[in-house]
């Protein structure tokens, strides 16, 4: 009888230890599930971190490339640089163009809006050299035309020129630094061609109106 009792629980003993083994079998399996869970975790966040870090070296190199090559429109002359000497006593400098866009040049510099009289260009270049845009156009261009080119040239706070040329062989020509575009009359590129090279000049000064 007393061998029978301590066979049985000899047995409830032996399933006790199988069934705590099933479970320590059971957690351990459970960790580390949970563990691999975790470094899938780490690896997402780590793999999305460095692609955030990715993307914003590279906006951060497109906006120092945008800012170190400054945007072209089409069609526009990219002039050579002719030098910005200061002559003496405001003379007059032979240039090679009625519309030159850049060379020796007078060291007044002209305020900035719209002028009636012909600006001397000597002083146009001045305006160029401090980042200004200046419009030329024919006296002869149609009423409609020249009210359009004033509204655009208004339509900027600062560093806009539109003055007469009688020398110009086009209707209308945009001037910027080493930069020029003729058109046939008020186009309304106009408007972008002074947004894109205002304040593109080699010396950085504001001319208000």
């Amino acid at each position: 009888m007393a061998k029978k009792q301590r066979s049985a629980k000899k047995s409830v003993d032996q399933q006790k230890q199988a069934e705590k083994q099933a479970r320590r079998q059971e957690r351990k399996v459970a960790e580390a599930a949970a563990k691999k869970a975790a470094e899938r975790k780490r690896r997402i966040k780590t793999g999305a971190a460095v692609l955030v870090g990715v993307s914003a070296i590279g906006l951060l190199g497109f906006s120092i490339y945008r800012k170190a090559v400054p945007p072209e429109l089409p069609g526009v002359a990219q002039e050579s640089n002719q030098g910005r000497t200061h002559v003496v006593n405001d003379r007059s400098v032979a240039y090679s163009s009625a519309t030159p866009t850049s060379g020796s040049h007078s060291g007044s510099s002209p305020r900035c809006g719209i002028y009636n009289q012909e600006m001397p260009p000597e002083f146009a270049v001045h305006a160029l050299e401090h980042g200004t845009v200046v419009i030329w156009y024919q006296p002869t261009i149609p009423g409609d035309e020249l009210s359009a080119i004033r509204r655009t040239v208004t339509g900027f706070d600062s560093d806009v020129i539109l003055s007469p040329n009688s020398q110009l062989s086009d209707p209308v020509v945009a001037t910027s630094w080493a930069r020029l575009k003729a058109y046939d009359g008020a186009d309304p590129e106009i408007e972008q061609f002074i947004a894109t090279y205002r304040n593109r000049g080699p010396e950085a000064f504001r001319c208000a109106y």
